[in-house]
């Protein structure tokens, strides 16, 4: 059974597929794919893609030398077809007539060529969109990770930080996750531990072990509502009880 790229809602994603899945910003849950450049299917678009940019280019080209042409027509016409014009109606009549002509062309040439680099954008424009937010995800859960959280966390503190983390473009075309802070662009890491130090101390995983405190033992505070070994929904329904500044 092949994976499908997305689900509309999290009722939809099967349960022994539900950590392949993860919430994306617009509310989807899509699957969770590392290399996605490297998939058949998406190098594929992107071959596709950078081929349409260049027929587009061409297609661009083409038109600005048949406009150039037509503004110098008059200076420009061929000696053979100006003596069969003459034979016909009044030249002036021909030129013109000639003129409209090629100019519908040119016309036509241009609503092509807007529809076929406004269909070469929308492509683009989506598989960019999708792969940002799977580098922008990677890069928090890595960072997630290595700041020490607890794991019955990360699907709260990814939805709580993830419009924190931007991704750019490098002149080499590769993508880099960052975060933009008072003192300048920092790496998602340095982002998370900082976060972790302040407002995230809550969340860290808790040290194990004999007389190690825990979640369970002595000092625990009064019962939470939802679950945290339980579903999703009830690990958040937990989480969102017992600490509820960052619902705020």
């Amino acid at each position: 059974m092949a994976l499908k790229s997305f689900y509309t809602e999290a009722s939809e994603v099967p349960e022994n597929l539900k950590d392949l899945y993860t919430e994306a910003a617009d509310g989807r849950f899509v699957l969770d794919v590392e290399d996605i450049d490297a998939h058949p299917k998406v190098s594929g678009v992107i071959r596709a893609n950078k081929e349409n940019a260049v027929k587009a280019k061409e297609r661009l080209t083409k038109i600005e030398e048949l406009e150039g042409r037509i503004g110098a027509l008059p200076e420009d016409f061929d000696a053979d077809e100006w003596e069969r014009l003459k034979s016909g109606a009044k030249p002036d009549e021909q030129i013109t007539a000639l003129k409209e002509q090629h100019a519908r062309a040119v016309e036509g040439l241009k609503a092509k060529h807007k529809t076929d680099l406004d269909a070469i954008t929308a492509q683009v424009a989506e598989r960019d969109g999708y792969i940002d937010g799977q580098t922008r995800r990677d890069a928090l859960n890595a960072a997630l990770d290595e700041a020490g959280f607890d794991p019955v966390h990360k699907p709260m503190l990814s939805k709580f930080l993830a419009d924190q983390i931007k991704v750019r473009r490098e002149d080499g075309g590769q993508r880099v996750a960052f975060a933009d802070t008072d003192l300048g662009e920092v790496s998602p890491v340095e982002f998370v531990k900082d976060f972790a130090a302040k407002q995230g101390k809550a969340y860290l995983a808790k040290a194990s072990g004999p007389g190690a405190p825990g979640s369970h033992g002595a000092g625990q505070r009064g019962q939470t509502a939802g679950n945290f070994g339980g579903s999703k929904e009830e690990r958040q329904q937990a989480i969102a009880a017992k600490y509820p500044e960052l619902g705020r």
